[in-house]
């Protein structure tokens, strides 16, 4: 294995959601990043795990979050071809919000080459091993294939979505004992509509559920949707895995395995059994199956589902959350709970993205600090990338200040984020 040492001012671990906005948005203000992701391609659960619904950017009254995601966005349109409807031209029905469908080549290549663009040294396939502290920087051995890297960092930012450069340093985290379920994305076409009844399906459906041919969880929704709703999305979306936990290699191997199972026997099953399925195909399935949650940091400030129903405007708010909390649970599905008022837009303190006691250390996306309901909300992928640009803004800011992040004064990571794009708070 060969050992490669490398010197940077920004160290962003993981290029997911939050993470390859963070490290474009740091790189853009003129330091020098590196960004470790374990995966092939950056993104995260939009691209290579197949959520590619970058959701909410407005609500029906206004813009929620902008930025680096959103430019990243409308460009990628741009190139299938397509317009950006405002969201005046948007009907809210189902949530709060819309949903915004991206093409996953296109966006995880703009992605890239953005970040590329930005002065950005990309590691794919790479994860963090080890992380230490040596006087004011921090040292950070990660591993790909015949490389063995030990990067040495001014800043680190932890937006790994399993908090494994918080874990590596043995700092606090938090796991519920009973986690919301994961997924595997995949989409299954051909299915005549025409031919599908929704009194028929839901029959068929409930017999093969007493019979033992499906399994809770083949279906995600069964408490709160008919499988109808199963058949219109193709599968996408739509299963549910039970226990995932994907803060370890074990974990994610079990879950890619259950997902790929249940995958499997509700595809061959509604093929056998739906009229107008028979010339079905299962057409993609992602590469590896998703946690909505894992372990989440014990930070500065934890975020109350009080606060966020509150729409708590903190001191050191530095972006928007969307505002409506989505619980995916083993007992119907799901559980949604919406605001009372459409122009209460909960925020995103600073300090619940500063694991508790340390200094140049940030994270953002689903590990942030927060209580388990708040928490449902405020992973939203917009609302990630919105706390990923800000503490790619806090980090290189820090560097250039020559001060710890956390003392980065909000109002200049606001007018830097602001200067690419973010939503005025």
């Amino acid at each position: 294995m060969r050992t490669v040492h490398e010197t940077v001012d920004v160290l962003v671990v993981g290029g997911g959601t939050s993470g390859h906005i963070a490290a474009i948005q740091a790189g853009r203000a003129g330091v020098k990043v590196s960004l470790l992701e374990a995966s092939s391609m950056l993104g995260g659960t939009m691209t290579d795990g197949g959520v590619f619904m970058p959701n909410h950017w407005h609500t029906p009254r206004q813009a929620v979050v902008q930025g680096i995601g959103w430019e990243l966005f409308k460009r990628s349109k741009e190139i299938e071809g397509l317009r950006v409807k405002s969201y005046q031209e948007r009907r809210a029905i189902d949530t709060p919000g819309y949903y915004s469908n991206i093409s996953v080549p296109i966006y995880a290549t703009l992605a890239e080459q953005e970040a590329i663009s930005a002065g950005v040294e990309i590691h794919l396939h790479e994860f963090v091993g080890e992380v230490k502290q040596d006087a004011n920087e921090w040292v950070v051995t990660s591993y790909a294939r015949g490389i063995k890297r030990i990067t040495h960092c001014k800043e680190l930012i932890d937006c790994s979505g399993d908090a494994d450069a918080v874990r590596a340093l043995n700092l606090p985290v938090v796991k519920a004992d009973k986690r919301q379920p994961g997924t595997l994305q995949y989409r299954i076409e051909g299915i005549d509509m025409q031919q599908v009844w929704q009194g028929e399906v839901q029959k068929l459906y409930d017999e093969a559920m007493e019979k033992g041919e499906l399994e809770k969880g083949d279906w995600a929704y069964f408490g709160i949707y008919p499988f109808l709703w199963y058949l219109q999305m193709g599968g996408h979306n739509s299963t549910h895995i039970y226990g995932c936990d994907t803060t370890d290699a074990n974990g994610q191997t079990a879950a890619n395995i259950e997902g790929r199972k249940r995958m499997l026997r509700v595809y061959q099953w509604v093929r056998e059994k739906i009229p107008g399925a028979e010339r079905a195909v299962l057409k993609q399935m992602y590469t590896r199956a998703l946690s909505r949650e894992g372990a989440r940091v014990v930070g500065e400030h934890i975020v109350t589902l009080d606060e966020f129903m509150a729409a708590t405007d903190y001191e050191d708010s530095i972006c928007n959350a969307f505002n409506y909390i989505d619980l995916h649970n083993e007992d119907n599905g799901c559980d949604e709970i919406f605001h009372e008022s459409e122009e209460l837009i909960p925020k995103v303190p600073f300090r619940a993205l500063i694991p508790k006691g340390t200094n140049r250390l940030l994270v953002a996306g689903r590990i942030l600090s927060a209580d388990r309901k708040s928490l449902a909300g405020i992973r939203a992928q917009c609302t990630c990338m919105a706390m990923g640009q800000a503490v790619g803004a806090a980090a290189a800011l820090a560097v250039k200040q020559g001060k710890y992040s956390r003392d980065v004064a909000i109002a200049d990571i606001l007018a830097l984020t602001i200067e690419n794009g973010a939503v005025s708070l």
